[in-house]
């Protein structure tokens, strides 16, 4: 199984039901990692917020350590979505972001990107 493969087993085992579309947002940097899930329930508009596990946070590490290893650019956020039985990454690297952004002005435009105007619900995470 990939890398790829394994993060998206494993966001898709946190969920608590069958899904409809899953975000894992990660931002990394050599020994700093944000990893989180959010997800919406088929017939349901509501996203659901969760911390991701040690084991989602090691395999999003392990995904940006061997991209590192291979001499790739390093990328420094990654939205990979789960959708229809299907899953796509979009990475951005250190020059695709704006200076002076934070992790909470990028993650809500990433998550209304894949949601629309639906409500996240973090009362769970």
């Amino acid at each position: 199984m990939s890398s790829e493969q394994r993060i998206g087993q494993l966001a898709l085992e946190m969920a608590e039901g069958p899904v409809d579309r899953l975000l894992v947002y990660a931002e990394v940097e050599d020994g700093v990692i944000s990893v989180d899930v959010f997800y919406a329930l088929l017939l349901s508009e509501m996203v659901r917020f969760r911390f991701a596990t040690p084991a989602l946070q090691q395999a999003v590490y392990s995904l940006w350590e061997d991209a590192r290893r291979q001499g790739s650019q390093e990328w420094r956020t990654m939205a990979y979505v789960v959708s229809d039985g299907r899953f796509t990454i979009d990475l951005q690297h250190q020059d695709q972001i704006k200076a002076g952004e934070a992790l909470h002005d990028r993650r809500p435009r990433v998550i209304s990107k894949h949601f629309g105007d639906a409500k996240v619900d973090y009362s769970r995470p």
